[in-house]
């Protein structure tokens, strides 16, 4: 499966993620922004990242990994003048969790596939994400 129909995938299971929080979202893929989430008076910009499991082929513990950085040959981090909320999604799992911006500091990150199973991970992490959101603005 190409990347672009894993990414495209992956966005409509965040949005499908956010309208079962409570929130409404538009998809609305931009350079930066992949969906647009409001509730009452409040907006969020999200970008989505997936993932599929690697390391299965050649014996290793699977993971999840993830690339944060934008830009073909110079990667640049993100930062909240082009997204609230980074929202990354498991491909295997079905699932997402939820990082504020800000405390993206790095341009890839490995994951277990563990942390998707956590109970309530899709919501625990959503608010997190949010509060720090908030408290930044």
């Amino acid at each position: 499966m190409s990347q672009t129909t894993t990414g495209l995938i992956g966005e409509y299971l965040a949005a499908g993620i956010m309208l079962s929080l409570g929130w409404r979202v538009s998809m609305c893929q931009q350079d930066k922004v992949d969906l647009l989430a409001w509730k009452d008076d409040e907006y969020i910009r999200i970008q989505v990242k997936t993932a599929q499991l690697s390391g299965e082929k050649d014996a290793r513990t699977p993971v999840y990994h993830f690339q944060f950085g934008s830009g073909q040959k110079n990667k640049i981090l993100p930062s909240e003048k082009d997204y609230d909320i980074l929202c990354l999604v498991g491909y295997q799992h079905r699932k997402a969790l939820f990082l504020p911006i800000a405390q993206v500091q790095q341009y890839s990150k490995r994951m277990s596939p563990q942390l998707f199973d956590a109970p309530k991970a899709e919501l625990h992490s959503f608010n997190k994400a949010l509060a720090a959101v908030r408290a930044a603005r």
